[in-house]
């Protein structure tokens, strides 16, 4: 009997002590959860950053092995896409890091809380003129101004020209731009002819671009690897910087820059944290490491823009391009972009018919 009884008291601790592991084992928390899933780092970039031989593949191994991060790379074809699944996926964010984002861009979402503001590790060693804003919303990893590229083998400028000047008849079906709202370089010109040009000559300026140009190409890649390149038409644009990847690479200086006695307009590319992101604190990580020496000395000869990193190493060939002054820097105020740039969207697609 006391073996009955001693054998069902250890089987009624048994049991009790086995309901209480069960009551332990409760679901992961939330926290436990971001955990299991920090490992996995998910990236949006446009796809000539994620291009064999673009900048984050030339990073992207070294990072994931000192980072102990396993990056996902989203590719877009440029930064309209892009912007629009951000503000899709606003609520349900499924990334953790936007990548190339500029500074247009980034007036179009300033006020939509998309972003969650982070202040590298080396924020004191970017130019105070190149941030988007005082709260390090967007980190500025690169930049470059927009211009008219042009093949001199097939068509010549004797000097600088007025942006007027390319509504001149004579420029008919010789120049391919990219789609304004789409194409970052298209949007850029937008306001790069606004803050130029009065009222009246911007107007002006593209009722007559209308009439000169072949084609509106959807994206940079389209405009300057499958149109301009093929000898579609001799004038493109692009980047002030783009002659140089002709001279270093290919050895060859046919290809240069229109000069244009108005100034030009910079556009400044950035990196950010998505707010709501599963993995922020990884997103910190790669945003402090494409402001590290060694991924800003990449971003010449990949991106073949300027890296915002003052020490960064040149090729030669940015010695022989088109480098406007501090005086020949436009800008126009953030406050006014985000006003007016939906409304001048509009009224360019209407031009087009877009």
């Amino acid at each position: 009997m006391r073996k009955i009884l001693l054998w069902a008291s250890i089987f009624l601790t048994v049991f009790l002590l086995s309901g209480c592991a069960r009551k332990n084992s409760a679901p992961i928390a939330p926290a436990d959860k971001d955990k299991l899933v920090s490992a996995e780092l998910t990236v949006y970039a446009y796809d000539s950053l994620t291009a064999e031989w673009g900048l984050i593949p030339a990073f992207l191994s070294d990072f994931e092995k000192t980072s102990g991060l396993k990056v996902k790379m989203v590719k877009f074809t440029d930064t309209g896409a892009m912007l629009s699944q951000l503000i899709l996926e606003k609520d349900q964010p499924k990334a953790d890091v936007v990548m190339g984002l500029d500074n247009l861009n980034y007036a179009q979402i300033a006020n939509k809380n998309i972003l969650e503001p982070y202040r590298p590790v080396l924020a004191d060693k970017i130019s105070s003129d190149l941030w988007f804003d005082k709260n390090f919303t967007l980190t500025p990893f690169d930049y470059g101004y927009i211009g008219f590229v042009y093949d001199s083998r097939k068509i010549k400028f004797a000097g600088p020209i007025s942006l007027k000047d390319l509504v001149d008849s004579k420029y008919k079906d010789k120049i391919i731009i990219e789609q304004a709202g789409l194409s970052s370089p298209g949007t850029q010109l937008l306001v790069w002819s606004k803050s130029a040009l009065s009222a009246v000559d911007y107007d002006k300026f593209w009722l007559g671009m209308k009439d000169n140009v072949l084609t509106v190409a959807p994206d940079w890649s389209t405009a300057y690897y499958s149109l301009f390149l093929q000898g579609e038409a001799p004038i493109v644009l692009s980047y002030l910087t783009s002659p140089a990847y002709h001279i270093d690479q290919e050895k060859a200086n046919n290809y240069q820059a229109v000069p244009i006695k108005e100034g030009y307009f910079r556009q400044v590319e950035g990196v950010a944290v998505i707010k709501g992101a599963t993995n922020s604190n990884g997103a910190k990580k790669f945003i402090d490491y494409v402001l590290s020496q060694s991924v800003q000395d990449k971003i010449a000869t990949t991106q073949w823009m300027w890296p915002v990193m003052p020490s960064s190493s040149l090729p030669v060939a940015f010695g022989q391009i088109i480098t406007p002054t501090s005086s020949q820097i436009l800008y126009m105020d953030s406050a006014i972009l985000s006003a007016n740039l939906d409304q001048w969207l509009k009224k360019y697609n209407s031009v087009f018919g877009l």
